[in-house]
């Protein structure tokens, strides 16, 4: 995995993966901020809230909305 620098020091970022289908079990875990990519339809998610009570509410950004 490539590491990349920040003020001199390494850093990733993490990005759950799997399919658009599964997406719904990323939604009863998911911490906000935390990132899925769906390899199927290329869409990533980005949870806007934290799982609890209630499932996280996710972002979605589709590769087509940005011209890719």
């Amino acid at each position: 995995m490539a590491l990349n620098k920040l003020h001199k020091k390494d850093f990733t970022i993490a990005v759950k993966t799997g399919t658009d289908a599964n997406k719904s079990k990323f939604k009863k875990e998911a911490q906000q901020g935390e990132l899925y990519f769906a390899t199927d339809t290329k869409k990533i998610y980005v949870a806007e809230t934290t799982a609890g009570a209630s499932d996280a509410i996710l972002a979605q950004f589709d590769p087509d909305a940005t011209g890719q």
